[in-house]
């Protein structure tokens, strides 16, 4: 059974952050490969990646859950989205069961998980990747933000509900909590689907618990659109580099302060709340970047520091970073430190730990050093790269063999009046 057509789910239809991104890769990938795909997106405008593609892109044009103040009703569509759920019963009756698999990717700022139950229940083959951990904590991360720990409560338990680990107001992880359970109960996910996309060992074992019983895990890399050329020059550059959000879970005060204590300048790609405090250390802040922006700062750059303190899932700048040479300097908690050999592809220093991040920093001062380390990077991430090409022929096998084990019961197809008429049923009961 091979798959002809593609129906990808995303909160938004433009790059808002890793998810979409890769959401976005994907869909356009697979339509340069051939195949039918259509796009859901709950928050607009539409990219022009899309557009560009041909991939058929149903825009909701709904609000997104941070803008909750400006549109109230946003806090009932993110626990159950009717909206989205028509637009995927619309698209019902032309799609084979042996042929079409639903793709879902973000899902907590606006889309939901009810589509993925209205899909299954419709006969549907659905995977998702696990770009995150909303699956099973309330907030996404297993991560205490006041405490700025990893958290190692179980989720959605009455000690998880009664915690204030949320980084904005108690009310908030409130509303998540109601959410989670929503989620558990009324859209049955990630009970729903039995088919994950994982992105690193780490997430998957993290995650496992909370996942059916029968759960079938495709590990697959992030896509990666970054062309081959000339490996960065890292040992004639002198800046280290910290890319992304400047947030207190992201480490980027202790990136700041060991770049001053060590005397060597850094420059942080991205904004965020403590950006003033950033700045007082002495270092550069650019504000946020075009990809194009970031990937010059990156060829200006001698090492990447990813000193994140909550583990991620995936952690794509450091994979970036060693397709164009450039090493990184990855916290020991982090997912991409699974792609880390320590000290040949770069270094592994213990997560918070201000002296084991001054210690690999002081290893990027020598040239030949991180010449070699880089080089070392770059070797690895050729040898196997995660590019459009490769990475669409890897997620459509996946694809064929989730079709395989889908395909009901002695060969017969759904057709498309029962995929409908399923689909009717369980609208009716939400």
């Amino acid at each position: 059974m091979t798959v002809r057509s593609v129906v990808v789910l995303n909160d938004f239809c433009h790059v808002q952050g890793g998810a979409s991104r890769v959401a976005i890769d994907e869909a356009v990938a697979l339509r340069q490969s051939g195949l039918d795909v259509t796009f859901i997106g709950a928050v607009g405008p539409v990219c022009e990646a899309l557009d560009a593609a041909g991939v058929r892109t149903i825009c909701l044009n709904q609000p997104e859950l941070a803008h909750v103040a400006q549109h109230p009703l946003v806090a009932l569509q993110t626990l159950w989205n009717r909206t989205a759920c028509r637009a995927l019963q619309s698209l019902m009756p032309a799609l084979d069961p042996r042929q079409s698999i639903v793709h879902l990717h973000g899902y907590t700022k606006a889309l939901t998980t009810a589509p993925a139950l209205i899909a299954n229940r419709a006969g549907l083959p659905v995977i998702c990747t696990l770009h995150d951990f909303f699956a099973a904590c309330p907030n996404g991360a297993f991560f205490d933000y006041r405490r700025q720990e990893p958290c190692r409560l179980r989720a959605l338990s009455k000690s998880c509900a009664f915690t204030a680990c949320d980084k904005r107001h108690p009310m908030h992880k409130a509303y998540r909590v109601v959410r989670g359970i929503g989620q558990r109960h009324i859209a049955h996910f990630p009970k729903s689907v039995r088919d994950y996309i994982t992105l690193s060992g780490q997430s998957t074992d993290l995650l496992r618990p909370y996942l059916p019983p029968d759960a079938r895990f495709h590990p697959l890399a992030n896509i990666i659109d970054v062309q081959r050329s000339p490996k960065v020059d890292v040992g004639a550059n002198r800046t280290l580099l910290v890319v992304g959000r400047l947030d207190a879970e992201k480490g980027v005060l202790l990136a700041a302060e060991a770049a001053r204590r060590t005397g060597l300048p850094i420059v942080f790609a991205g904004d965020g709340p403590l950006r003033s405090a950033i700045e007082a250390t002495g270092a550069r802040v650019t504000g946020w970047l075009t990809p194009e922006g970031v990937r010059h700062e990156m060829d200006q750059a001698r090492c990447l520091i990813f000193p994140s303190l909550w583990y991620e899932t995936f952690g794509l700048v450091v994979t970036e970073a060693a397709a164009r040479g450039v090493p990184a300097i990855v916290s020991d908690i982090a997912a991409p430190a699974e792609r880390i050999v320590d000290g040949s592809t770069g270094w592994v220093f213990r997560s918070g730990d201000l002296d084991s991040l001054m210690r690999c920093v002081q290893f990027t001062r020598d040239s030949d050093t991180v010449q070699a380390v880089g080089t070392a990077a770059y070797n690895a991430y050729w040898a196997k790269p995660s590019d459009p090409r490769r990475h669409t022929a890897a997620l459509t096998a996946i694809y064929d063999a989730v079709i395989a084990d889908n395909a009901p019961t002695g060969g017969q197809p759904h057709s498309a009046l029962h995929v409908a008429s399923n689909c009717s049923s369980v609208m009716s009961r939400h």
